[in-house]
């Protein structure tokens, strides 16, 4: 039985790599793998990890671990004036700031005797983890999640072939990303997110309830509030349609840097009783299931995780033409696809699919196909386990 160490440096407890953490955990063969997983921060997963027999460590990090905003900010500017004056340093800059979380991890892992180290966040954000595995020689993992490569350099790039690491990208335009960015393109795998419902047996939230008062179309979008996943195009379109004379609602499901500004757009559009904020939600997807169409308006996409969700749920979705989304809605088949910014056509697509039932559940059907048939258990733990078993 190989030993795994999941690392996990997100901060909100609720993005997209928490969830695949979660399900990678719950795809792999407890028999083949025994898991080990540090969080920098407490999350809800933390508990579901635990309740499922994982063996969960929190250590505080000073740059990833909530809190310490001044040190942030000051090691931050350090680590920003390396990367433009004195790049040759940034490697050891990296060390130095990481150095006590380092030592942790690495009493860890020599105590644990770790066979793999999982860098579940992109290479940037947990380079210190390489240090970790040449020190010990040990094979390392480092999942590709977003086009976030701010901080890689030609000195990075060289430290790390110097260790047994291979990289899986979520799409193929995120393996095209960071190739671009210095990666060798022969150590990344395309391994889409694998989706599988852990929800189904929790309670339901008050937001259930709420949306399902309403009687009219219900559109959704479920995700962090934040500048790229383009909820202001959203907002705009979603108001021609409501001056075509539909009766519906918007409910944004999420929190995040951007909802007073977006609260203030619905203000200033008077959408105050059209946009219903609700907050984050540990569990979505009883929601969803109430929604008639979900959209995903991104302008930057590394997957679209929150697309099979609705899939499973029953529901039609819309996303854009960006990053990983084309790979999983095939237009006009399980879904629909509108350029980023188009807001007529976004428009024009939502009102598509409320107003044709047919096209609706063709959707419907097909996107529960995809769900089954591309984006399965099976297929993504096989993949990764080659990726494991190749390392040694």
């Amino acid at each position: 039985m190989k030993t795994v160490l999941f690392i996990e440096c997100g901060q909100s407890g609720y993005g997209g790599s928490f969830q695949s953490l979660y399900q990678t955990i719950k795809s792999l063969n407890p028999k083949e793998y025994h898991f080990i997983v540090i969080f920098f921060n407490y999350t809800v997963f933390y508990d579901k990890l635990v309740a499922e027999g994982v063996e969960c460590h929190s250590i505080k990090d000073i740059i990833f671990s909530n809190g310490r905003k001044w040190q942030k900010y000051m090691l931050g500017k350090l680590n920003g004036f390396s990367l433009k004056i004195l790049p040759i340093f940034s490697v050891w800059i990296e060390f130095l700031t990481h150095i006590i979380t380092i030592y942790k991890i690495l009493r860890l892992t020599k105590k644990k005797r770790i066979d793999i180290i999982h860098l579940n966040n992109q290479l940037v954000l947990n380079f210190m983890g390489l240090f970790i595995a040449k020190s010990l020689g040990i094979p390392c993992v480092a999942h590709l999640r977003t086009f976030n490569s701010y901080g890689l350099n030609q000195y990075k790039i060289t430290y790390s072939k110097k260790i047994n690491i291979r990289y899986i990208a979520i799409s193929e335009q995120i393996k095209r990303h960071w190739v671009e960015r210095g990666l060798d393109s022969d150590r990344i795998e395309i391994i889409h997110n694998v989706f599988q419902s852990y929800q189904d047996n929790e309670a339901e939230d008050k937001d259930t309830a709420l949306t399902t008062e309403y009687n009219g179309y219900k559109l959704i979008f479920v995700g962090r509030l934040i500048e790229c996943k383009g909820i202001s195009f959203l907002i705009e379109s979603f108001k021609m349609v409501l001056n075509s004379g539909i009766q519906a609602k918007l409910y944004l499901v999420g929190s995040g840097e951007e909802e007073n500004r977006l609260r203030e757009l619905v203000y200033r559009q008077e959408l105050e009783e059209d946009v219903i904020f609700l907050g984050y939600s540990s569990n979505p997807l009883p929601i969803i299931r109430k929604m008639d169409l979900l959209i995903l308006p991104s302008k930057e996409e590394g997957f679209g995780r929150v697309l099979l969700e609705a899939m499973y749920a029953g529901i039609a979705v819309i996303g854009t033409k960006v990053g990983g989304i084309p790979e999983i809605v095939d237009n006009d088949v399980n879904g629909l696809l509108v350029p980023y910014g188009d807001v007529l056509a976004l428009k024009e697509a939502i009102l598509r699919v409320l107003n044709d039932e047919v096209l609706k559940q063709r959707i419907v059907n097909a996107g529960f196909y995809t769900l089954q048939s591309k984006f399965n258990r099976e297929c993504y733990s096989g993949k990764l386990k080659n990726i494991y078993e190749s390392m040694f």
